[in-house]
């Protein structure tokens, strides 16, 4: 607990010192599928921040994605999954019209179902790869994800469930 705690601070001091000028964060929305191994896909919505650190090409990622109404065989009814994903985003070509990168990060994974056996809330990895698009202006520009999921679920029956899978996402970002 105590390296955990001092990594967090380390973490936090280096984002403070990291010189992220004002014009150089994102924001974002984006609608959201993912096809999961063991339970239906789902389509989502999600909102995200990204800022740099260091340089332009290195961004700090953080985002929310909300997942309703799949199944999980005959036990599992409505199960609803939030992920809240950190990661990292390295930006090949961060001041051209089109800038591919690759992502990468941990989830904590809120799990939610309505039937009487639970699910338990998971922390999981993912990778992926995107593509900005800027639309002419170098405020809005219009992107587009391909991300897998490493998660399998724990029940209390001990049950692995395998929600791992790909995710596609599309949505515009606001870059100021």
């Amino acid at each position: 607990m105590k390296l955990f705690k001092i990594a967090s601070l380390g973490l936090l001091i280096s984002i403070l010192f990291c010189g992220s000028n004002a014009s150089a964060i994102d924001l974002y929305g984006y609608g959201s599928y993912w096809g999961k191994q063991d339970v239906d896909g789902s389509w989502g919505a999600g909102v995200g921040l990204a800022i740099p650190l260091f340089t332009e090409h290195l961004r700090l990622d953080a985002r929310a994605t909300f997942f309703s109404d799949s199944d999980a065989g005959s036990v599992y009814r409505d199960v609803t999954l939030i992920p809240l994903d950190l990661g990292l985003q390295v930006h090949i070509l961060p001041y051209g019209d089109l800038d591919p990168y690759l992502l990468g990060g941990v989830s904590f994974i809120y799990v939610d179902n309505s039937s009487e056996i639970d699910l338990d809330t998971k922390t999981s990895g993912y990778i992926g790869v995107g593509l900005d698009v800027s639309l002419g202006t170098s405020l809005v520009k219009l992107f587009g994800e391909a991300i897998y999921r490493f998660t399998e679920l724990e029940s209390v029956l001990d049950e692995s469930i395998d929600v791992g899978g790909f995710t596609g996402n599309v949505g515009v970002k606001i870059h100021f």
